[in-house]
């Protein structure tokens, strides 16, 4: 891929980068991590897969809004010990009406690294219409996009919610 247009990275404890890579490869704790998404829906629970699709949803000023992504690849390894999840924005829709189009393509690569001084990164790769250009809202929109992602995920995906799971 070419050159990031948005990078965030965070250094985190061995123990909480564990609990991000946890938590963000089991799509039932998602709920509990991403204050952006109040439900989520997908045609499989637990452990994210490749090209599976899921659609974040919530409530903002009585409509409701669907982030849909899909997962394009997963990647881990146990020395160094990491995982690497890339999703696809395959867009948004509000009460069913596709929105955000200024937004033609939105990839995310969350990498955590589960190490001394490891932590979690974010990269970012988007295309902004010709429209959302011109009005200077595009590169806005996706980067607050991913900058929430990003924010939930170190604020509360640090949290072990695994044990809630496992238990069931």
């Amino acid at each position: 891929m070419s050159t990031p247009d948005l990078v965030i990275r965070k250094q985190l404890l061995i123990d909480q980068s564990s609990n991000v890579s946890f938590n963000l490869l089991n799509l039932n704790c998602w709920p509990l991590w991403n204050k952006f998404a109040n439900r989520i829906l997908s045609e499989h629970q637990g452990q994210l897969q490749q090209l599976q699709r899921f659609d974040l949803h919530r409530i903002m000023a009585q409509q409701l809004i669907e982030d849909l992504w899909q997962v394009s690849m997963i990647r881990s390894s146990d020395e160094p010990c990491f995982t690497e999840l890339r999703l696809n924005w395959v867009g948004q829709r509000i009460n069913g009406r596709t929105s955000a189009l200024a937004i033609q393509r939105l990839v995310v690569e969350i990498t955590v690294l589960e190490t001394e001084n490891g932590g979690v990164e974010i990269s970012a790769w988007w295309e902004i219409s010709k429209l959302g250009r011109l009005l200077r809202f595009g590169r806005r929109l996706a980067t607050a996009i991913v900058t929430q992602l990003f924010d939930d995920l170190v604020k509360h995906g640090t949290d072990e919610y695994q044990q809630i799971y496992q238990n069931e």
